[in-house]
């Protein structure tokens, strides 16, 4: 999940540094020459980061939902694998009395069948259960994207950031100061804390 979660993240930052390059390359190509080297020696570029692991452990919102569908998930599958071992037991007593000659071929045939399709509802129960979930969980992914995005962006207006990486586990970013690092400050923002 987190290893999904990290990819996104990236994919959404190198996205970001594509389109700030050209845009960046659009504003100088329109300068003259002398001018854009000029522009260009002396400016400096803002660029800070977020600890994408950081940010997904201590983000409570995130945290409390993914715990309410871990457990939500644990339940279910609880609640299936009890109903799953109810029709094992339901299956061994049948057996026993086949085996015991207490039921005639026809209330055999009847047992196989209501047992069969016992088991094929729960079955796709299990199967629908699982799609839901896991439906759920990729809304949570998304939506968590979405909202640090929207944050992203508007962090990036606010403060004039040139460029905000990811730092993290499955980044292209191999190390940074801890100066750059904001992962704190978007933290108490999507925590709601004061900025």
């Amino acid at each position: 999940m987190k290893a999904n979660i990290s990819l996104a993240l990236n994919a959404i930052l190198l996205i970001a540094v594509i389109y700030l390059f050209t845009q960046q390359s659009g504003t100088s190509a329109s300068d003259s020459p002398s001018t854009a080297s000029a522009t260009k020696a002396d400016e400096t570029l803002d660029i800070v980061y977020i600890d994408a692991d950081s940010l997904l452990n201590n983000y409570a919102d995130f945290r409390k939902k993914q715990e309410d569908l871990s457990s939500r998930q644990q339940s279910a599958s609880q609640s299936l694998n009890q109903r799953m071992q109810s029709l094992e037991k339901e299956f061994r007593q049948v057996q026993s009395k086949v085996q015991q000659g207490l039921l005639t071929p026809n209330q055999i045939a009847a047992e196989e069948q209501r047992l069969g399709q016992k088991q094929q509802a729960l079955m796709a129960e299990q199967e629908q259960l699982s799609a839901t979930l896991g439906a759920e969980q990729q809304q949570l992914a998304a939506d968590f994207q979405d909202n640090l995005r929207s944050l992203m962006d508007s962090l990036q207006e606010a403060r004039g950031y040139d460029f905000i990486l990811q730092y993290g586990q499955g980044s292209s970013l191999l190390g940074a100061r801890d100066g750059f690092d904001i992962t704190n400050d978007v933290l108490n923002i999507l925590n709601g804390k004061a900025e």
